[in-house]
């Protein structure tokens, strides 16, 4: 039994040397399998930091070229900047009447609203001036009874409705003139003096309503003329046209400029005593 048993060992002792032989020729090849794909995931990265870097550069020209717009961009602005304050007094001039007509279309638009009732029946008339006044008209009828220089009830309303308006126009004056027609007043109306006093007094009844009334524009702002019938806007050749000259005008217009005083010259300074002293020894 023994010897049945040294056979197969015999056998494999014989075996072995070539089971190690297959391992090792198998562990070598999972062995280049792993280094092959190694290699290929290192190329593969190569590959994209390659591009990684070549994108970087790519960047870099180009935020190289926007700074250098930029800077461009910026020397140009400072240029522009250098040439406006190099005239401040007409930036501010122009600035300041973009402001006002802003200011008088403001007014208009609201004029617009608070008589839309007597611009529309023909009772008043809203223009302006091109760009340097806002012209309200308000018809006689709608003030005044004829030859009157009273306001009457509605009168003192529409005066009151415009006049909100009006005081809210910051930096500019209100004129008021008022105009009558040309035909002689009859002798047994019970009127207020010539058409030259009754224009005269109508304006001045109409500055005195801006001021005491609810819109409370200040006296500075308001001036009064009466002309009578010497500027009428349609011929007085009926009783329509008659009508229509008979009116009070409203002038919105931006405040005028103050004039500087005139600078008094300086007086000559008096000679120094030691100046005086030397021109007495001069003279001896």
């Amino acid at each position: 039994m023994e010897e049945a048993r040294s056979p197969r060992r015999a056998r494999r002792r014989a075996w072995r040397p070539w089971a190690l032989l297959g391992g090792m020729v198998v562990l070598s090849g999972g062995g280049g399998v792993l280094a092959a794909s190694s290699i290929s995931a290192l190329e593969a990265r190569n590959a994209q930091l390659e591009q990684e870097a070549n994108e970087s550069e790519a960047r870099v020209a180009e935020l190289q070229a926007l700074r250098v717009s930029m800077e461009r961009r910026l020397r140009v602005l400072e240029q522009q900047q250098q040439g406006a304050t190099s005239l401040p007094g007409d930036l501010r001039k122009a600035r300041e009447l973009g402001t006002q007509m802003v200011r008088r279309e403001t007014a208009r638009l609201n004029l617009t609203a608070k008589l839309k009732e007597e611009l529309t029946r023909g009772d008043a008339w809203l223009d302006a001036i091109g760009t340097e006044a806002l012209r309200l008209e308000l018809s006689e009828r709608l003030l005044f009874e004829p030859g009157q220089s009273n306001l009457t009830p509605r009168g003192t309303e529409v005066l009151a409705r415009a006049g909100a308006v009006l005081a809210a126009v910051e930096g500019h004056t209100v004129e008021v003139a008022a105009h009558t027609d040309e035909l002689p007043v009859p002798a047994e109306a019970e009127t207020e003096g010539t058409s030259w006093e009754l224009s005269t007094a109508r304006a001045a009844t109409v500055v005195r309503a801006l001021h005491e009334g609810p819109a409370r524009l200040a006296q500075e702002r308001l001036s009064a003329t009466g002309h009578a019938s010497f500027r009428p806007v349609v011929p007085s050749d009926s009783p329509v046209n008659r009508l229509r000259n008979r009116r009070v005008t409203l002038m919105l217009r931006p405040l005028p400029e103050a004039v500087p005083a005139p600078a008094t010259p300086p007086s000559p300074p008096a000679a120094a005593p030691a100046l005086q002293a030397s021109k007495k020894t001069a003279q001896r």
